[in-house]
């Protein structure tokens, strides 16, 4: 009798682990983005809070809001809008997507 018990009490504490672990799920993993990753922005889109987010002054990115659209976004040197050494900083983070017609 007592070894009735004991077989008992074990099938049922087995039965109940695998229900138990057949209940927990994995949580999705979600992708870990760096705190360094550049930041890129379309110069022909971008509200100017994007364009001033990446280091741009906020008169520099009034002014490239007023001159769109560009072609490219070496327009912004050959328009004055920033020096060589500012492209140079700033290229990396900007793009100039055409708009679509």
């Amino acid at each position: 009798m007592l070894r009735r018990n004991i077989v008992g009490i074990v099938v049922l504490a087995l039965v109940w682990t695998v229900a138990l672990g057949a209940q927990v799920k994995d949580m999705p993993r979600t992708p870990i983005k760096s705190i360094n990753e550049p930041r890129i922005v379309d110069i022909n889109s971008a509200p100017e809070s994007e364009i001033v987010a990446i280091g741009i002054t906020g008169t520099i990115a009034k002014k490239i809001i007023d001159g769109r659209p560009y072609r490219s976004k070496r327009d912004l040197v050959t328009r004055q809008l920033l020096t060589k050494d500012q492209y140079e900083k700033f290229k990396d983070s900007l793009v100039a997507k055409r708009p679509k017609k």
